[in-house]
């Protein structure tokens, strides 16, 4: 089947990602650098996008003790997704990653069912619900992060895209992300 769904390819992407996360309990501030390259397929593909995220991250300031987290990710996410109406479209995407950082490594998961509604031939709304756990028994990983937020298409191959969200669960966290994708 994946080789049947390579024959459709619509080609090669890069999407670059800044983010600013809070941490609202200890009020600590961290910004992420991501670099996403990924492959998307026909929109009938049963999965329609893979991608490999590469990201990292650094607190802006030391805690209470003196320690700054740092963190990589590395992350490999499929995406599948469909028409609903003429004008609103859903997405099921999720997938398996790393977190090396200088606490504790750990394995982690998430699932993220969104909702996207175009408002106009440029713009579109996302409305996601991303769960995210540990896979490999690290505690206080578990967190719902409620993602919304509008994009822009300047082009078929470029757009660009801000983000709310709010996490919830073992982290209270909020933040805004600026993203930019390129279709080749």
């Amino acid at each position: 089947m994946c080789a049947c769904a390579s024959a459709y390819a619509e080609g090669p992407r890069l999407a670059l990602e800044l983010e600013t996360e809070k941490d609202r309990r200890s009020g600590i501030r961290s910004y992420a650098v991501s670099a996403k390259p990924g492959w998307e397929f026909a929109p009938s593909s049963p999965i329609n996008l893979v991608e490999l995220l590469i990201e990292r991250s650094e607190d802006s300031d030391r805690d209470e003790l003196g320690f700054r987290e740092r963190e990589t990710k590395l992350f490999l996410r499929v995406r599948h997704s469909g028409s609903l109406t003429e004008h609103a479209s859903y997405y099921i995407r999720g997938g398996i990653g790393c977190n090396f950082n200088n606490e504790r490594d750990f394995t982690y998961a998430n699932i993220e069912p969104g909702l996207k509604y175009e408002l106009s031939e440029r713009w579109e709304w996302t409305f996601g619900l991303r769960s995210i756990d540990a896979i490999d028994g690290t505690a206080g990983q578990r967190v719902r992060k409620y993602i919304t937020g509008p994009s822009y298409a300047f082009s078929k191959a470029n757009e660009v895209e801000l983000r709310y969200s709010r996490g919830t669960g073992d982290k209270d966290l909020t933040s805004w992300s600026l993203g930019f994708t390129h279709r080749f």
